[in-house]
């Protein structure tokens, strides 16, 4: 029996980090029950609260702006002045959480978690420390010589952390962690049964956790298409935006359904046809595990533009860059099925290269190399 803790630190800026955090800790109770695991939103709840305000506003006043600041030491391994300061806004108080917790092995699924247990791990704190990278671009901010492995979606992820000094020994390829629901493909005729919807071609529309990414300009102009397909609305927790598509008398119709927050997004995707959404990182390798077309619409300037890039650059998506271009799809995905199969094959071919339990076992390798070698 393995007495052994892994404390798992994510951010509350957005949902992404936190799902991913969720699905590693689900994955390891896989492969060692024994093993202990704890999730903890590390950040300090205000400093945390008025950065993500601040990256919000910046997300839909400044988007240059936002993109500038990005990019500006987008291949620069952090320094340690902005590790300071990192820490000093958003972790002084991790200190307390690990000399209560004395976890083991550390994973950070945030890049600001990581920079900060990277500190506390070089002036002594005795813990071995992974970094999830939950996105398909590395950035240098993610970058610290204390992090013992990197787990990285891609090929392309592992090279941009290469070039910025990780030596390749330090970096596994497993893809982004997700849940066990989202591995295999269910029935879309039974799941649509289950989630009373009608057995049509069905599109669904996604803005993230937060609703973000134009989503209700999207479902305005879908809503033409009502008496031909099923549209899914996911607004996530932006409850200003689901009130607004629900009282407007467009979406009052049988083949409309707005959803707020959900916790079974799997069964949504099993029974969609099309997902259109923001390019988050886990957004976009969910519905690549299950097989779901996606187009992809206004990516958030920086993380998410990349995001965008890859998955364009190898086929598995198409960006749109405005709501016209979404009638040309709505048709195809109508008229012209095949063009549909074919993003799928595709799908699947990058999907079959990952095992979804890598994550997991790449942990306990590190943490238990004799006993998961």
């Amino acid at each position: 029996m393995y007495n052994k803790k892994i404390l798992i630190l994510s951010e509350a800026f957005g949902t992404g980090h936190t799902k991913a955090a969720e699905a590693l800790a689900e994955n390891i109770s896989l492969l060692a029950p024994a093993v202990r695991t704890q999730i903890v939103e590390a950040g300090h709840p205000i400093s945390t609260t008025l950065m993500f305000r601040l990256y919000v506003q910046l997300i839909t006043t400044y988007p240059s702006a936002l993109r500038k600041l990005y990019e500006k030491k987008q291949s620069q391994p952090v320094s340690k002045r902005l590790q300071y300061v990192i820490y000093q806004m958003f972790h002084r108080k991790v200190k307390d959480l690990l000399d209560q917790e004395k976890p083991h092995l550390v994973v950070c699924t945030h890049p600001f978690t990581s920079s900060s247990m990277s500190r506390l791990k070089r002036i002594g704190y005795p813990f071995k420390l992974c970094t999830v990278i939950t996105d398909f671009h590395a950035h240098g901010v993610w970058v610290q010589p204390e992090v013992d492995l990197y787990l990285v979606s891609s090929d392309a992820v592992q090279q941009e952390l290469v070039d910025m000094g990780v030596n390749k020994s330090r970096i596994r390829i497993t893809g982004i962690p997700t849940k066990a629901t989202f591995w295999s493909k269910h029935d879309k005729q039974e799941v649509r049964r289950k989630l009373q919807l009608k057995d049509m071609p069905t599109v669904m529309v996604m803005g993230g956790g937060y609703g973000l990414g134009g989503i209700g300009r999207l479902a305005h102009t879908l809503a033409k298409w009502k008496e031909s397909l099923q549209l899914i609305i996911c607004a996530g927790h932006n409850e200003t935006l689901k009130q607004a598509l629900s009282e407007h008398a467009s979406f009052h119709h049988p083949h409309i359904r707005v959803l707020g927050f959900v916790d079974t997004i799997d069964q949504w995707m099993d029974a969609s046809d099309l997902l259109i959404t923001k390019p988050g990182g886990l957004t976009c390798f969910e519905a690549l595990s299950k097989g779901i077309p996606m187009l992809l619409f206004q990516p958030i300037p920086g993380h998410e533009e990349q995001n965008c890039d890859f998955l364009i650059s190898n086929q598995l998506a198409v960006r749109i860059d405005s709501e016209n271009e979404v009638d040309d799809w709505i048709h195809t995905l109508l008229f012209c099925p095949r063009e549909m199969e074919l993003f799928q094959e595709r799908m699947k071919r990058y999907t079959q290269k990952i095992d979804p339990l890598d994550s997991a076992a790449s942990i306990m390798q590190l943490l238990l190399p004799k006993d998961f070698d």
